[in-house]
């Protein structure tokens, strides 16, 4: 997954959570002022939340691609004597 395509996701999740918590409180009695605020804490932890996780994953599976991952070979030899 590239940086654009984290980074896109993680403000979408954020918008989401934006919207959802912005007119759930505003719907159970909250003022808009305070709903708008929520909705602004809902933005930034849902998103950045999204944004770390996403990014800590891409990062695995670039190492991976690269071949720094666990070598299933490493260690084979170990067992006999020279």
């Amino acid at each position: 997954m590239s940086r654009w395509a984290v980074k896109r996701f993680a403000v979408a999740a954020g918008l989401v959570s934006f919207t959802l918590v912005f007119f759930g409180s505003w719907f159970y009695g909250a003022r808009v002022w305070f709903s708008f605020f929520r909705g602004l804490e809902g933005f930034v932890v849902f998103g950045s939340l999204a944004w770390l996780v996403l990014s800590g994953w891409s990062a695995l599976k670039s190492k991976e691609r690269r071949g720094g991952g666990d070598d299933p070979d490493k260690g084979v030899n170990l067992d006999q004597t020279a």
